[in-house]
């Protein structure tokens, strides 16, 4: 009898996902603020990012990825179609704001990657803005 697992990161439903998050010492709705103003929108879209974020809003960033807001729950959760540069197929971002007692929790949830490859890199792109978060909490 064989039995095939599938990777870590892929699933039958979704293709390819990452889930990452990271709990901060702050009030919800300093997370959310924080994560769609400057200077912080610089470190995962571009420093030139001002839009409203509501539902049909679209941006192209500088190096060419382009979003398109899906829906929003201000405060909660934002879904987002990300597409590469020259890439015809979009993968799907929700950001989400969870109350953590005194704090609050901040999560990125991609899913419909490519490949375990694309994973890899969002895994790495989206600890990278947590990382941020935190030196500019701390600074």
């Amino acid at each position: 009898m064989t039995t095939t697992k599938n990777p870590v990161g892929r699933t039958t439903s979704q293709g390819w996902e990452i889930g990452i998050r990271r709990t901060f010492s702050i009030e919800p709705h300093q997370a959310w603020e924080l994560l769609f103003t400057q200077p912080l929108l610089s470190s995962w879209l571009d420093d030139k990012a001002d839009l409203p974020f509501e539902k049909g809003n679209t941006y192209t960033t500088q190096t060419g990825i382009t979003i398109m807001v899906s829906s929003v729950t201000i405060g909660k959760v934002i879904r987002i179609k990300w597409q590469q540069p020259g890439d015809p197929q979009t993968s799907t971002l929700q950001i989400r704001i969870i109350p953590a007692k005194e704090k609050t929790t901040i999560s990125f949830h991609h899913e419909w990657l490519k490949n375990e490859q694309e994973r890899e890199l969002m895994k790495n792109y989206w600890s990278r803005v947590l990382d941020e978060i935190s030196r500019q909490l701390n600074a």
